[in-house]
């Protein structure tokens, strides 16, 4: 008679201000690995196994654990992963009860700072016909307000690392003509050689003109997918010439008007944070992009040997936000 019992249908939502931006908030839960850094039932059984299938992080990402009668044993996989803005998941229990259920997670910047909602649906078996909709969220509720706050002290110390040691200031930039070679790229060959051999084509095309540069080598960044790792970037040099670029080298204008400038000292592989101050910076100052980012790479490496004194200057397109409802 009780396995007859019709299913619970439950929901329990929480959300949070996180000073800090969307895209530091979102890594944290889009990678399987940062979960323990924030998760409210890691703590309740240090000994459970753990196993970390797929990608790693976004679309396929899979947390796998066995542990006490706190944790139980089960998985969760990522469904949906809209970068900074919303992932699904699904989270399967076999011990001690068989369930399933769907976690959301929804991030949005605000004047305060990024409003993190953690929300889990599902449908408890007939078995458990005693609890409802105030018992789960008694029950959960408190563990999702601990994850919440724990979620909030690591992405607020990680902005806070990354964001001490750089200010960005709205410029006016004028355009430059600049030759170019656009390519799909992943991120794990986008080293060295892959701008290196590009820069040489791009001389070796110039010739004698490659003397007439207006700034310093460059390169534009027209996407950046995280989830599948791979980028499309422009390697430019902006030089006065009269050729007009071939089937792989372009010819075109860099970007005239405002962009927010940030000066950046160390190696290239850590610019990330940089990237991540500037997106804050930029909803702070109630603007939006209007272009693609790009880099100029004020230090020669070959002259000099010191990574940590590398200066690149990162610019952003922007524009008030009020202009581009206009």
């Amino acid at each position: 008679m009780i396995a007859s019992c019709s299913p619970t249908e439950y929901k329990v939502d929480r959300e949070i201000i996180i000073d800090a931006p969307a895209d530091v908030v979102f890594e944290q839960v889009n990678t399987m690995e940062k979960r323990e850094a924030w998760s409210p039932w890691e703590a309740m059984d240090p000994n459970m196994t753990k196993e970390y299938t797929g990608p790693g992080t976004g679309v396929g990402a899979k947390y796998i654990w066995s542990g006490n009668d706190s944790v139980g044993t089960g998985n969760l996989e990522i469904l949906e992963s809209t970068p900074n803005e919303y992932i699904k998941s699904k989270l399967v229990f076999t011990e001690p009860w068989t369930s399933e259920s769907t976690i959301e997670w929804s991030f949005e910047e605000t004047e305060s700072g990024t409003l993190a909602r953690w929300t889990v649906t599902g449908e408890l078996p007939g078995y458990l016909f005693w609890m409802g909709q105030e018992d789960m969220d008694e029950n959960m509720g408190p563990d999702f307000e601990r994850g919440l706050a724990q979620l909030k002290t690591v992405s607020e110390t990680i902005a806070g690392e990354s964001q001490q040691d750089w200010d960005a200031d709205v410029v006016e930039v004028e355009p430059h003509e600049y030759f170019y070679i656009t390519d799909e790229v992943s991120f794990d060959d986008m080293d060295d050689s892959f701008f290196g051999d590009r820069y040489g084509k791009l001389v070796d095309y110039l010739g004698k003109d490659a003397q007439n540069m207006t700034m310093q080598p460059f390169a534009v960044y027209h996407k950046w997918d995280e989830e599948n790792r791979m980028a499309e970037v422009s390697v430019a040099m902006a030089c006065e010439s009269d050729k007009t670029g071939n089937e792989e080298i372009k010819k075109g204008l860099t970007h005239e008007g405002k962009a927010l400038k940030c000066l950046y000292y160390g190696p290239y592989e850590e610019m990330e944070d940089v990237h991540n101050f500037m997106h804050a910076h930029i909803g702070s100052m109630n603007m939006e992009m209007v272009g693609s980012p790009w880099e100029v790479y004020v230090t020669d490496p070959a002259t000099e040997p010191d990574p940590t004194k590398w200066l690149t200057e990162v610019y952003y397109p922007v524009a008030p936000k009020e202009e581009q409802a206009m």
